[in-house]
């Protein structure tokens, strides 16, 4: 006797095998390809760097420039424009059009510093950018001249504490990283010190070697090889753990202090309204760049810890910055007009 074959349930559409392994297939190469399908990008892509040539920022935005222009099939240009504490590049980008073509290096100044202390900044850092990857961060340290006599950490806050606002300190200007990491260094420690700000890092750096200054919080980087050559003291790095080009440098927390970690980072953001599509591929090819052995090599040899998130890593990383920096300006009354 011949089997009665079963209906099919009306209403539900019959996909051969065939059938549904293309479907299959089609799903996975869009998945795979998400540049072809998104036809992007089809032209240069300008990768504004908000601070002159030469300076870390700059020398990120090109080694991620470099990657990107490789991954995405097309060429990424640098341009350097550089004022208002990166104000107005980052001004620049965030009233461009948010079609992928114009990106932003920011660092923590133009995106956590300068909300905190400049009331009319032209631009917001949350709503008007799309977080695209955190690069990099870029521990301080709080290096002393020297010609300063103390021991370690806890002697220089001992003296500190003995004779309150004689220990001096210097910082690039009011209102910027270095002026806010010893402000919170102060704060968490009970000290006085006397503020010397300078037009620039440089002058400022120049002058604590040179025994004039006491003080300075600074990257590694920028220190450059000072310590090697003991025109600096590092008393202390603020960051959670110790960094290989300065494995002898304590942390804040061995050395008896809570509650410091200042990173100067360095991200990259796109135009908010830039199609969520296009920053998902953005993000993932600037992931591929930081953790390339040549570009994560080239950082952590500088004191620059490679990181490459997500943009939803970046967001939340961004309001916890944006929040820490804003109590200590409140806190201390620090403007910036």
């Amino acid at each position: 006797m011949k089997q009665k074959r079963q209906a099919h349930p009306r209403g539900a559409p019959v996909l051969s095998r065939r059938a549904l392994a293309g479907l299959a297939m089609a799903c996975a190469a869009l998945w795979a390809a998400p540049s072809a399908a998104l036809d992007y990008p089809t032209r240069s892509i300008r990768l504004v760097v908000p601070y002159p040539p030469g300076g870390s920022a700059d020398l990120i935005g090109r080694l991620i420039g470099e990657k990107l222009s490789a991954s995405l099939g097309q060429p990424v240009v640098v341009d350097n424009r550089g004022g208002a504490s990166g104000a107005i590049g980052s001004e620049f980008v965030a009233r461009s059009a948010p079609d992928g073509y114009t990106l932003l290096v920011a660092i923590s100044d133009t995106h956590a510093i300068n909300p905190a202390v400049s009331p009319r900044l032209p631009y917001d850092p949350q709503k008007d950018f799309a977080p695209i990857s955190l690069v990099a961060v870029q521990p301080f340290l709080l290096v002393v001249g020297p010609s300063l006599k103390v021991k370690d950490l806890a002697d220089f806050i001992r003296q500190a504490k003995d004779a309150p606002g004689k220990l001096t300190y210097a910082s690039n200007g009011i209102g910027g990283l270095q002026h806010l990491a010893m402000v919170q260094f102060s704060a968490q420690t009970g000290t006085d010190l006397a503020h010397v700000p300078y037009k620039g890092a440089a002058p400022a750096l120049s002058d604590v070697m040179g025994g004039h200054v006491d003080a300075l919080f600074i990257s590694i980087q920028g220190v450059g090889t000072n310590l090697k050559q003991d025109k600096l003291r590092a008393l202390a790095i603020a960051s959670s753990h110790r960094l290989a080009p300065v494995a002898d440098v304590p942390t804040f927390k061995e050395a008896g202090v809570t509650g410091v970690e200042v990173n100067q980072w360095y991200s990259i953001f796109a135009p908010a309204g830039t199609p969520n599509e296009i920053v998902q591929l953005l993000s993932a090819r600037v992931q591929e760049a930081v953790k390339s052995p040549e570009v994560s090599e080239k950082l952590r040899a500088a004191g620059t810890e490679p990181i490459g998130s997500t943009p939803a890593e970046l967001r939340d990383f961004l309001a916890g910055e944006i929040a820490q920096w804003a109590r200590v300006a409140k806190s201390h009354d620090i403007k910036v007009e």
